[in-house]
Formats: C-alpha cells, structure tokens, sequence
C-alpha cells in the first residue's frame, strides 16, 4: 500500500528574467511513512534561474518516498540541492527524472548516519539541442550495517551534455556497508556528451561496494530485428529508447505519476 502522497509544485510564471529562491524542511519523525513528489515547471516567458535547496531529516524506523519531476523547459536555469540525514533503521528513496531545462545542476547529498539505514537513489535523464544536465551525488556512509544502491541513466541527442558524478563515502567506521553504484547511457548523436565519473572512496575494511558504467548508442542488432518485423525506424528508436528508460519509470509506486512521466518522456523523444 503506498501512502497518499504530498505533491509540491513549484511553479515559475514571470514574463521577465529573474531568480527564484526556493526552499523547504522535510522532517520525518520516528516510525512515520511518507510519500512526497516535487514537480518543477516554469510557465512563464522569461528566462529564470533557479536556486533551490531541500533539506530532509528521516528520523528512526521512519521512510520517505521522494520523487523529482523537472520539465522547466528551455529557459530554465536551475541549482537543486538536496541534503539529506537517515537515521537508525530509516529508510530514504528518491527518483529523479530530469526532461527538460536548458541547464540543470543537481546536487543530491545523502548522510547514512547510524547503523542499518538505507538510501536508494535513481535518475533519468533526457537532453537535447544545447541542454546541459548536470547530476552530482554522494552517499557518505559513517556508520555499520548500511546499505545504498545508486542507478542513473541518461540519453543525450544534438549537442547536448549529460554528467553523471557520484561518490560513495565509507568512513572508518562504516564496516559491513553495502554499496552500489550504476551509471549507463545511450548518446544518438555525434555531437551529444556524456561524462560519468562513479566514485568509491573507502577507510573501512569489511565492505561490499561496486562501481560501473557504460556508454554507447542504440543497439542495432535491435534496431534491425524490430524493423525487419515492419516497424518504421523511428518508432523502433522510440521503442528501444522507451525499454531503456522503463527501468526507472516501472520504479514509480504512484500509477498516475507512472503514467504522467512516461508521457512526458515519450513527447521529449
């Protein structure tokens, strides 16, 4: 059962250039669950920049869902940072889709603060034309038993950059931490960018962690299976673009968030 959620929307309407300051406190209290989806738009005709800033404290046996929506369109310019605590058998999740904006920074800094707590952090991003979309994130694991799973993807056409940096921190401490770290993307164009960095720094001597990723274009063995069955080019692009991306969307609990982002990102390609 998923918990009725919260939906913050943040929305920009100014026919002038300007900057928006934003920001927000997500306190979760002990063995409290809670469902919270951010949605940025900017509906306005002149060109904004953005500086937001979220802070969210999990307290103990407490798990806050989170989902980010940023389609700001291109006269979007935005900083979005995300700071977060989990503390003793907490639980945090967050999803990030990023399908528009012309340059998007996300910082996304997660402290696993006692023992047996987790963090789940997902992104999926989409650029195009002279997009840049910049995701940084670090996992600082300071104390035993704890847990991350990190998996980001991102498809960049035109001449658009995508970055993927991300750090998994295991302090002294930290022994019997578990952490994974996945980066992979598809670039459709020969002028398109994508940097990826995964990142292990480790003190601890009793500890799992993997790090990986991978770059590459459309796979066309399938591309050339889907078209001798008679499906057009474009659609079999369109198609393999979408089972790429499905992974992270199919991770959405909400049906009709599921839905509305799947729009989104079908109308992006």
């Amino acid at each position: 059962i998923v918990p009725m959620p919260i939906h913050i929307i943040y929305v920009n309407s100014g026919t002038q250039h300007c900057v928006v300051n934003s920001r927000n406190f997500i306190h979760v209290r002990a063995n409290a669950e809670v469902t919270i989806v951010e949605s940025f738009y900017n509906l306005g005709t002149g060109k904004v920049f953005s500086n937001f800033v979220s802070e969210k404290l999990v307290d103990e046996n407490a798990k806050l869902t989170s989902y980010t929506i940023q389609n700001e369109g291109d006269l979007s310019y935005s900083v979005n940072t995300n700071q977060v605590n989990v503390n003793r058998y907490a639980n945090y999740y967050n999803s990030t889709f990023t399908l528009s904006g012309e340059m998007v920074r996300n910082n996304h800094n997660v402290e696993l603060a006692a023992q047996n707590c987790e963090a789940h952090l997902n992104g999926l991003f989409f650029t195009n034309g002279n997009q840049l979309v910049d995701n940084h994130t670090l996992i600082d694991h300071q104390m035993p038993n704890c847990e991350s799973n990190e998996l980001y993807k991102g498809i960049a056409k035109d001449k658009s950059t995508g970055v993927f940096n991300g750090k998994i921190f295991v302090r002294k401490d930290a022994q019997k931490t578990n952490a994974y770290q996945s980066s992979k993307n598809i670039i459709l164009s020969n002028d398109a960018t994508i940097n990826t960095k995964p990142q292990l720094e480790i003190y601890a001597d009793d500890v799992k962690c993997s790090h990986g990723t991978s770059t590459g274009k459309v796979d066309e063995e399938a591309l050339f299976y889907l078209k001798a069955r008679g499906i057009g080019d474009e659609s079999a692009r369109k198609l393999l673009l979408q089972a790429f991306a499905q992974e992270l969307i199919d991770k959405i609990e909400i049906e009709s968030l599921k839905e509305r982002v799947l729009q989104i990102f079908e109308k992006a390609l």
